[in-house]
């Protein structure tokens, strides 16, 4: 494997131009998905090494690198690309295969084509920098939304680099063309069942999500399936015997993370902070929405199944959720009372507020349409596609 540097990042490594090796020779596959170009910029108000993949464009973001680290590249280099690779879920022995495929060299830079790729990638990268963890150097998330940033070729052609990743994964791994893609994917799936709280109710989702998605991800797979709008605050809630609970909360509200208590609770971000990391461990989260009408949903782990695809899916669901700012559960009874009795005087004007207000009537198909876009860190949207 071969890093194509800028004068940067070598400066940084401090390696002497006889020590590098030939810049010439990866234009084209396979050498070329051996090889990755990489620079060293300022990101999130913090230095941080961007990775690329020569053929596939798939980035990798290392962030703050201490001299340490430096003096050790070759080994933290590998450790971002294999986390990577394993947030996407991508087959344990894939990977090593691909990471044993030689040692580590550094080049200078190839030619002016693919440092215009890199620095568009830098500019991604720039982009969605929210998706980066300050108190993390090797990053989780950043590089599965980045990683699916269209990018154009010199043949008005199109391609995600996630896919084209599984793709050359699959080639090198010798397997078939046409399952690659699907092969080398081995998706550890929560199937997860998610009950709105409410006396006399049965309201219910049932779903399943990668273990790799993060609790932002979750976030919007429920406002997805129950229809909720994403009009209010939100945050989960992990209950733990010894230890204090865990409060997982909303990370893009500045005034959400200013008057958290953190003596009584562990806080995190939901952006950073992955399924796996709390279930199996524990088998039921809490999860409100709307601190207003208070929204308390229980999320319940059901099993842990395998699967070859990356994508949070939705099985089954009972009951119509209660439409947005109704008043929590009193305002609810009330409208159900009013909307049963069509003699009511405040029945046309109820009716007519709720159009906009309750869970609309979409089927299976198109609740899973809207939920391949979860992954893709644009956040959350009511639009059906």
């Amino acid at each position: 494997m071969i890093i194509q540097c800028t004068k940067a990042l070598l400066d940084k490594i401090g390696i002497k131009e006889s020590e590098l090796a030939p810049a010439e020779g990866y234009e084209q596959f396979p050498n070329s998905f051996m090889a990755w170009h990489a620079n060293f910029v300022s990101v999130k108000r913090g230095k941080a090494i961007i990775l690329m993949n020569n053929e596939t464009r798939y980035p990798v973001v290392i962030y703050k690198p201490g001299k340490k680290d430096f003096s050790n590249i070759k080994d933290l280099i590998r450790e971002a690309i294999t986390e990577a690779l394993r947030m996407e879920s991508i087959r344990k022995e894939v990977i090593e295969s691909y990471m044993a495929m030689g040692d580590i060299s550094f080049s200078k830079t190839a030619n002016r084509s693919m440092v215009a790729k890199m620095n568009n990638c830098v500019r991604e990268i720039e982009f969605m920098e929210e998706f980066i963890d300050k108190e993390t150097k090797v990053q989780k998330y950043i590089s599965i939304v980045t990683g699916r940033f269209i990018q154009q070729t010199g043949k008005n052609e199109s391609f995600y680099p996630v896919e084209k990743m599984l793709n050359c994964l699959g080639k090198v791994y010798g397997l078939d063309k046409s399952t690659a893609k699907e092969e080398v994917l081995d998706v550890e799936c929560y199937q997860l069942k998610i009950q709105i709280n409410l006396d006399g109710h049965d309201i219910w989702r049932r779903v399943t999500v990668p273990s790799a998605y993060s609790f932002s991800h979750l976030h919007n797979i429920i406002q997805t399936v129950f229809d909720w709008q994403n009009y209010h605050l939100h945050e989960f809630t992990v209950k733990r015997v010894e230890n204090k609970p865990i409060q997982i909360v909303m990370d893009d509200d500045p005034e959400t993370l200013e008057y958290l208590n953190h003596e009584d609770s562990d806080i995190r971000q939901e952006r950073f902070v992955a399924l796996e990391e709390i279930f199996p461990k524990s088998l039921e989260v809490m999860y409100e929405y709307d601190f207003g009408d208070s929204w308390e949903h229980t999320i319940t782990l059901e099993k842990v199944e395998k699967s070859n695809v990356f994508q949070a899916t939705f099985l089954e669901g009972k009951g119509e959720r209660p439409p947005e700012d109704v008043g929590g559960s009193w305002g609810f009874e009330e409208y159900l009372r009013v909307m049963k009795n069509e003699n009511d005087p405040s029945y046309n004007e109820i009716n007519v507020w709720a159009e906009s207000q309750k869970e609309r009537k979409l089927s299976s198909e198109k609740i899973n349409q809207r939920l391949k876009h979860v992954i893709k860190g644009n956040g959350y949207s009511t639009y059906v596609f």
